[in-house]
């Protein structure tokens, strides 16, 4: 039998190592072996472009409210395309005194109000963001940078999520993905993968592919250290395959449908996932925001995409057991609606946890007692800080005790108490 050496392999295919076993846009680094995680998988969705926090949990207890919005305020519970309640008649919550009849969640999200919320795995955290003393940029760019960089300062490089993995300890094939290059989160993490696509996960780039592979095993079959390297990387290769050859049906047929089906195959997969960044795009709505049933109105679609991935994803990990699921998001709307029926750049959000560990409820520092506008900035403001909530479930949930390690430039300031 001819043999191949790296060399003459990838100079006669004309290829590099990095095309031959594609991860479509970026390199699979595997971190040095440390502490094995504890199986828990921390779920970030950044939803790209400021998703409007007072439509997803909306106050609809304020007459102002529906005043500052009179066309795509969401109506009380009740009344048609009403809000979903948020009260304290669920036993199986933490509820603040106070807020019975005031907050409730989008009709949009029903498919996790009735399973998660019910169930007590579902937290909804508003009024939340960067505080005002750190920055109040409205920009796009720069809140983006600062909730996935986990610090409005500029010194700060990389993403929060790729140090909690490197504090961790990464001992698994792929302990890191993300679904968008464009997203910071895991960067700085030297174990992170980005997979926007499964199918285009595997040895591409060749006529015969099933050649190319028992190449790629010869190759690597040494006992030197680029050897071993790659015998993982040709696993987790194997293991992909496995994934893509049983992906689950029962998701919605959508791209975050698909995104979350792929992820809770790669979850169970068993190749060692402990952190994932999913990025959900579309959320800047200048105009167009619309009402719950507006045909044309914006934000009822995605927010319908995102509950019905989330209930999938949940209905598929058995409860999201060991898994805990945050939505994030750069920044909220103005109270105000504009002349475009839509919204501007605001401040304060509204984020969601979910999962097994999660203690469901509405959790903050506060809530605003009014909702009132602002004739200078129109805004929502920041109660509490973003990072709160993050590293409660980062330290419960994932074990990462030294928080300074990933969020760099908190203060902290005390638990909500939302994690079991």
């Amino acid at each position: 039998m001819t043999t191949v050496s790296r060399r003459s392999f990838l100079a006669a295919s004309g290829v590099g190592a990095a095309t031959a076993v594609s991860l479509m846009g970026t390199k699979l680094a595997f971190a040095a072996p440390g502490t094995p995680n504890t199986g828990h998988t921390l779920v970030v969705v950044f939803l790209r472009g400021g998703a409007d926090g007072l439509t997803m949990a909306p106050p609809y207890g304020y007459s102002s409210y529906r005043k500052l919005r009179p066309t795509i305020a969401v109506a009380p519970p009740g009344q048609k395309d009403g809000a979903l309640p948020l009260t304290s008649a669920n036993k199986n919550v933490a509820f603040p005194s106070g807020l019975d009849g005031v907050v409730g969640l989008h009709p949009a999200f029903k498919p996790i109000h009735d399973t998660l919320w019910a169930e007590g795995k579902l937290a909804v955290i508003p009024a939340i963001g960067v505080p005002a003393s750190e920055s109040s940029s409205r920009s796009h760019f720069t809140a983006t940078r600062s909730i996935q960089a986990g610090s409005a300062s500029v010194r700060i490089g990389g993403g929060w999520l790729g140090r909690m993995v490197n504090a961790q300890g990464a001992g698994g094939q792929i302990p890191a993905v993300s679904t968008s290059p464009r997203s910071r989160l895991l960067r700085g993490s030297s174990s992170g993968v980005t997979v926007p696509n499964l199918n285009a996960f595997g040895v591409r780039g060749f006529a015969r592919q099933a050649l190319a592979k028992d190449a790629l095993d010869q190759m690597y079959g040494g006992a030197d250290s680029v050897s071993q390297e790659g015998q993982k990387l040709l696993r987790a290769v194997a293991k992909i395959e496995e994934v893509k050859a049983a992906a689950q049906p029962n998701y919605p047929d959508t791209r975050l449908g698909k995104t979350f089906s792929e992820l809770a195959g790669l979850i169970k997969a068993n190749v060692g996932v402990q952190a994932a960044g999913v990025d959900f795009g579309g959320w800047d709505h200048h105009r167009n925001h619309g009402s719950v049933s507006d045909p044309n109105g914006r934000f009822t679609p995605l927010a319908s995409e995102l509950a019905g991935a989330l209930r999938a994803f949940s209905d598929d990990t058995n409860g999201l057991q060991e898994i805990s699921v945050v939505v994030v998001t750069e920044f909220g709307r103005t109270i105000n609606e504009n002349g475009n029926k839509g919204t501007d750049h605001g401040r304060a959000a509204t984020y969601l946890a979910m999962g097994a560990g999660i203690r469901g409820g509405v959790y903050g520092d506060d809530y605003p007692s009014e909702i009132k506008d602002d004739p200078d900035q129109g805004d929502l403001s920041v109660l509490t800080d973003f990072r709160k909530p993050l590293a409660e479930i980062v330290e419960k949930r994932a074990g990462v005790s030294n928080l300074n390690v990933v969020f760099p430039t908190y203060q902290g300031g005390g638990e909500l108490g939302l994690t079991r």
